[in-house]
């Protein structure tokens, strides 16, 4: 018989790392995951200030875009900001210089002292009251500028009839009027329904002309509730001319003008 052959099985060596080694692997994992922390929260900084960023330039358009206050004089007479009330008083030899009759229904004729208004509020009234016309409403002017003459004849006219702290609600003394300077008036419905009352706030036009007016740079005045702000009761009838930028701005904060302006 042969003699047999012993088989070897050959023993692979056992791998090993050695200490040091394992120790570098896990100094490299940390740093990698270290930077991929760091990497991920700068990205993160990064995404919610470009979020921030719109935000930001907006607050810098609304602060360059703030209405400015000082546009107009306050005091100055003729001005179209001009405030006047009961403590603000007007001279009374004030006359503006270019009244002018308004292209639209008037109350009384064309050449009458209360039928002139400024100049610069002609087109605006004139665009308002077309505006009026083709939402369905007639109006007319029913009252505007009156000299200081004028306005003494009918407050003292007032004052024999009604008594002089009940006038003074509703009438301005000579040398207080809004209308005294071309830039108030007074409107109206054409058939005379509520002229000059209360109750023309709730008629069809008294309504378009409180949501509109603003539009066309006219404010309701006397506005309701604000009677110890004003000095006056609520007139609907009663709008005065700021242009068209101041009363969106009074339209928009439903502020009188003397809160507005800090008066």
């Amino acid at each position: 018989m042969p003699a047999k052959v012993s088989k070897q099985v050959r023993v692979l060596p056992k791998f090993t790392l050695d200490r040091p080694i394992i120790r570098d692997v896990k100094k490299i994992i940390i740093g990698l995951a270290a930077v991929l922390v760091l990497a991920g929260g700068y990205a993160a900084y990064q995404a919610l200030n470009q979020a921030d960023e719109p935000e930001a330039a907006t607050n810098n358009n609304l602060n360059e875009a703030e209405f400015d206050k000082s546009l107009y004089s306050l005091d100055q007479p003729g001005s179209l900001w001009w405030v006047v009330n009961k403590q603000r008083f007007i001279p009374g030899d004030y006359l503006p210089a270019d009244l002018t009759s308004p292209d639209i229904k008037l109350r009384w004729a064309a050449d009458a002292e209360s039928m002139q208004v400024r100049e610069v509020i002609r087109s605006d009234l004139e665009a308002m009251v077309r505006a009026a016309r083709q939402a369905g409403h007639e109006l007319m002017l029913v009252s505007a500028y009156r000299s200081f003459a004028y306005q003494k004849q009918l407050y003292d006219n007032y004052v024999k009839a009604y008594g002089e702290d009940e006038a003074s609600r509703f009438s301005a003394k000579p040398g207080t009027s809004e209308h005294q300077t071309g830039l108030a008036i007074d409107l109206g419905r054409t058939d005379g329904k509520c002229e000059i009352e209360q109750c023309f706030g709730d008629t069809a036009e008294g309504r378009w002309l409180a949501s509109n007016a603003a539009k066309y740079g006219f404010i309701v005045r006397y506005q309701k509730g604000r009677e110890a702000v004003t000095g006056y009761q609520y007139e609907p009838w009663h709008f005065r001319y700021v242009g068209r930028e101041l009363a969106a701005e009074i339209k928009q904060t439903g502020l009188t003008m003397e809160e507005y302006f800090g008066l």
